[in-house]
Protein backbone atom coordinates (compact mmCIF):
# COMPACT_ATOMS: atom_id res chain seq x y z
CA UNK A 1 0.00 0.00 0.00
CA UNK A 2 1.42 3.62 -1.08
CA UNK A 3 0.42 6.65 1.83
CA UNK A 4 0.55 9.99 0.38
CA UNK A 5 2.74 12.33 1.80
CA UNK A 6 1.29 15.57 2.67
CA UNK A 7 2.81 19.57 4.08
CA UNK A 8 1.88 19.59 7.57
CA UNK A 9 2.31 22.67 10.12
CA UNK A 10 1.29 22.21 13.44
CA UNK A 11 2.46 22.57 17.18
CA UNK A 12 4.09 19.51 19.10
CA UNK A 13 5.47 18.67 22.73
CA UNK A 14 7.66 16.51 23.81
CA UNK A 15 9.37 15.24 27.58
CA UNK A 16 12.94 15.11 27.41
CA UNK A 17 15.14 13.98 30.51
CA UNK A 18 16.70 16.61 32.62
CA UNK A 19 19.79 15.79 31.83
CA UNK A 20 19.02 15.85 27.98
CA UNK A 21 16.93 18.97 28.09
CA UNK A 22 19.76 21.31 26.84
CA UNK A 23 19.36 19.57 23.30
CA UNK A 24 15.66 19.82 22.55
CA UNK A 25 16.39 18.82 18.45
CA UNK A 26 18.06 15.91 19.35
CA UNK A 27 17.33 12.61 17.74
CA UNK A 28 20.19 10.76 19.30
CA UNK A 29 18.35 8.70 22.10
CA UNK A 30 16.74 7.40 19.34
CA UNK A 31 19.49 6.53 16.93
CA UNK A 32 21.67 4.81 19.65
CA UNK A 33 18.60 2.90 21.03
CA UNK A 34 16.06 2.45 18.52
CA UNK A 35 12.52 2.94 18.91
CA UNK A 36 9.23 1.86 17.61
CA UNK A 37 9.61 3.74 13.91
CA UNK A 38 13.30 3.20 13.48
CA UNK A 39 16.22 0.94 13.68
CA UNK A 40 19.28 1.51 16.13
CA UNK A 41 21.34 3.77 13.87
CA UNK A 42 19.00 5.79 12.31
CA UNK A 43 18.16 9.24 13.82
CA UNK A 44 14.59 10.04 14.97
CA UNK A 45 12.92 12.17 16.83
CA UNK A 46 9.78 11.65 18.58
CA UNK A 47 6.71 14.53 19.22
CA UNK A 48 3.24 14.32 20.17
CA UNK A 49 0.55 16.04 19.29
CA UNK A 50 -0.87 17.32 22.38
CA UNK A 51 1.25 17.45 25.82
CA UNK A 52 -1.19 14.73 27.67
CA UNK A 53 0.09 12.63 25.01
CA UNK A 54 3.88 13.40 25.15
CA UNK A 55 3.55 12.73 29.12
CA UNK A 56 2.53 9.50 28.56
CA UNK A 57 4.83 8.53 25.80
CA UNK A 58 7.59 9.88 28.26
CA UNK A 59 6.51 8.05 31.69
CA UNK A 60 5.24 4.92 29.89
CA UNK A 61 4.06 4.08 33.35
CA UNK A 62 7.23 5.16 35.29
CA UNK A 63 7.33 8.50 36.58
CA UNK A 64 10.55 10.88 36.56
CA UNK A 65 11.14 14.26 35.98
CA UNK A 66 11.47 15.66 32.85
CA UNK A 67 10.69 18.92 31.16
CA UNK A 68 7.94 19.39 28.64
CA UNK A 69 9.04 21.46 25.80
CA UNK A 70 6.72 23.17 22.82
CA UNK A 71 7.82 23.43 19.25
CA UNK A 72 6.04 24.13 15.92
CA UNK A 73 6.57 21.94 13.03
CA UNK A 74 6.52 22.99 9.30
CA UNK A 75 7.01 20.00 6.69
CA UNK A 76 6.85 19.24 3.03
CA UNK A 77 6.24 15.42 3.49
CA UNK A 78 4.82 14.00 6.24
CA UNK A 79 2.68 10.50 5.90
CA UNK A 80 -0.62 10.65 8.17
CA UNK A 81 -0.92 6.89 9.25
CA UNK A 82 -3.97 7.36 11.52
CA UNK A 83 -7.26 7.86 11.32
CA UNK A 84 -9.82 10.91 12.41
CA UNK A 85 -9.96 9.59 15.39
CA UNK A 86 -6.31 8.58 16.11
CA UNK A 87 -6.58 4.95 15.41
CA UNK A 88 -4.59 3.20 12.85
CA UNK A 89 -5.69 4.07 9.45
CA UNK A 90 -5.23 0.58 8.07
CA UNK A 91 -4.09 -3.20 8.68
CA UNK A 92 -0.82 -3.00 8.30
CA UNK A 93 -0.13 0.31 10.36
CA UNK A 94 -2.60 -1.53 13.53
CA UNK A 95 -0.47 -4.84 13.18
CA UNK A 96 2.78 -2.69 13.45
CA UNK A 97 0.85 -0.91 16.75
CA UNK A 98 0.46 -4.19 18.42
CA UNK A 99 3.58 -5.85 17.41
CA UNK A 100 6.27 -6.04 20.64
CA UNK A 101 8.84 -4.58 18.26
CA UNK A 102 11.66 -4.65 20.93
CA UNK A 103 10.94 -8.36 21.75
CA UNK A 104 10.82 -8.62 17.61
CA UNK A 105 13.95 -6.99 16.99
CA UNK A 106 16.09 -7.76 20.08
CA UNK A 107 15.51 -11.55 20.94
CA UNK A 108 14.10 -12.77 17.78
CA UNK A 109 16.67 -10.53 15.40
CA UNK A 110 13.91 -10.20 13.36
CA UNK A 111 12.42 -6.85 11.42
CA UNK A 112 9.25 -5.52 12.85
CA UNK A 113 6.60 -4.32 10.58
CA UNK A 114 6.73 -0.72 12.17
CA UNK A 115 10.51 -0.25 10.80
CA UNK A 116 9.47 -2.07 7.25
CA UNK A 117 6.67 0.38 6.94
CA UNK A 118 9.09 3.87 8.69
CA UNK A 119 11.81 2.94 5.87
CA UNK A 120 9.36 1.97 3.03
CA UNK A 121 8.16 5.32 3.61
CA UNK A 122 11.82 6.93 3.90
CA UNK A 123 12.56 5.56 0.63
CA UNK A 124 9.26 7.30 -0.75
CA UNK A 125 10.87 10.87 0.61
CA UNK A 126 8.63 11.45 3.87
CA UNK A 127 10.26 13.53 6.49
CA UNK A 128 8.23 11.74 8.87
CA UNK A 129 4.97 10.26 10.00
CA UNK A 130 2.01 10.99 12.09
CA UNK A 131 1.11 7.54 14.08
CA UNK A 132 -1.55 6.42 17.24
CA UNK A 133 -0.25 6.67 20.44
CA UNK A 134 0.33 3.21 22.30
CA UNK A 135 0.53 4.93 25.73
CA UNK A 136 -1.77 7.55 25.37
CA UNK A 137 -5.32 5.91 23.05
CA UNK A 138 -6.54 8.51 21.32
CA UNK A 139 -3.39 10.88 20.80
CA UNK A 140 -1.53 11.17 18.08
CA UNK A 141 2.64 11.09 17.76
CA UNK A 142 4.76 12.33 14.93
CA UNK A 143 8.24 11.07 14.33
CA UNK A 144 10.49 12.65 12.31
CA UNK A 145 13.39 11.08 10.21
CA UNK A 146 13.92 14.07 8.00
CA UNK A 147 14.31 17.58 10.33
CA UNK A 148 16.29 20.83 11.50
CA UNK A 149 16.18 23.19 13.90
CA UNK A 150 14.44 26.11 12.17
CA UNK A 151 16.51 28.52 14.94
CA UNK A 152 19.78 26.69 14.33
CA UNK A 153 20.21 26.60 10.58
CA UNK A 154 17.87 28.70 8.66
CA UNK A 155 18.60 26.99 5.25
CA UNK A 156 18.42 22.95 6.55
CA UNK A 157 17.22 19.97 4.90
CA UNK A 158 14.09 18.12 6.12
CA UNK A 159 10.97 19.29 8.29
CA UNK A 160 11.78 22.70 9.83
CA UNK A 161 11.21 22.49 14.04
CA UNK A 162 11.49 25.28 15.93
CA UNK A 163 11.56 25.25 19.83
CA UNK A 164 9.16 27.74 20.95
CA UNK A 165 11.32 28.72 24.14
CA UNK A 166 11.11 32.52 24.43
CA UNK A 167 12.76 32.75 27.43
CA UNK A 168 15.63 30.98 26.35
CA UNK A 169 15.33 28.25 29.24
CA UNK A 170 16.47 25.56 27.09
CA UNK A 171 20.12 26.97 26.23
CA UNK A 172 22.55 25.28 28.04
CA UNK A 173 24.35 27.72 31.12
CA UNK A 174 28.49 28.02 30.14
Amino acid sequence: MTYALAPLSLPLWRMIGIRHQFSPTSGEGARLYGGRWNRKGQLALYLAADAVTAVAEYYQGLPKPGTLVPYQLDAAAIADLTTGTAGPCDARVAEAMAAHWKAQALLDGKTPPSWALAEELIAAGAQGALVPSVQNPGGRNLVLWHWYDQLQDQDGEGAALTVLDPDDALRHPR
